[in-house]
């Protein structure tokens, strides 16, 4: 669903056509059915100016890095994080472990 706000962008995209039409819940429990599960997502941290200085610094120094250089970097943390806080509620859809 990759490009969607929610469901309702995604059935009404879907809809869109002349032969079929499908309704919000209906794409929910074949979501479900796929093995997937709404929750809220993480709450992360924002950027703060001085963080975006560093990472563009960052990328900066690593910019002439070849695959090369790349395949020898042992990545040990993954992190999340918004640029922009939103008041919306939000619901994302996640595979079973």
């Amino acid at each position: 669903m990759a490009g969607y706000q929610d469901l309702n962008d995604f059935e009404r995209d879907f809809n869109d056509g002349e032969s079929t039409s499908v309704s919000v819940r209906t794409l929910q429990r074949t979501i479900i059915n796929m093995g997937s599960q709404s929750r809220r997502p993480t709450r992360v941290p924002l950027l703060t100016a001085r963080h975006k200085a560093l990472l563009l610094s960052w990328a900066r120094q690593h910019y002439h890095w070849t695959v090369d250089d790349w395949k020898h970097v042992a990545w040990s943390d993954e992190s999340r994080f918004q640029l922009y806080r939103t008041e919306a509620r939000v619901r994302v859809w996640r595979r079973h472990h």
